[in-house]
């Protein structure tokens, strides 16, 4: 007589816990990836959004707000940036870059808005997905998106 089975074997859970191991190691850098490059395109908005506030304050004022530290917003740009923009989040950080000509005021502003990150990957993928033609430099773990001067 036949006993009436029930359940799984041992063999059976492992080699199925083996395919979804598998399948998680194959998973796993491609979110690491597609996070990165959600990151990039978030700070890619914020460039956008810094320079069309930098370009309403010309336009406004006949001149650039000055340069600032790191994280730190221009006071002259706060009206012009939505409500509760930041340059601090939480995988990087912005920087508001004004290079006057030669530092004695003379010659053409420079204004560059430059992106830190802890994470390389952040910003490779800046630097890979920058509008063509934008002029941009990478050094180190940060990305330096030039607006207007050159």
């Amino acid at each position: 007589m036949m006993r009436n089975r029930r359940g799984f074997s041992f063999i059976e859970l492992m080699t199925v816990l083996a395919v979804i191991g598998i399948l998680a190691a194959l998973a796993v850098p491609r979110i690491r990836d597609t996070k990165a490059r959600a990151i990039a395109a978030a700070a890619i908005g914020d460039f956008s959004v810094v320079r069309v506030a930098s370009f309403n304050y010309f336009a406004d004022k006949n001149g650039y707000p000055a340069d600032q530290p790191e994280g730190v917003i221009p006071p002259e740009l706060v009206s012009y940036l939505p409500t509760q923009f930041t340059f601090t989040k939480a995988n990087y950080t912005l920087d508001f870059e004004s290079f006057s000509g030669s530092g004695l005021g003379t010659g053409p502003t420079v204004l560059a808005v430059t992106v830190r990150s802890t994470d390389p990957r952040i910003v490779n993928n800046i630097a890979r997905s920058i509008t063509p033609g934008s002029v941009g430099l990478v050094v180190g773990s940060a990305y330096t998106y030039i607006i207007t001067g050159l």
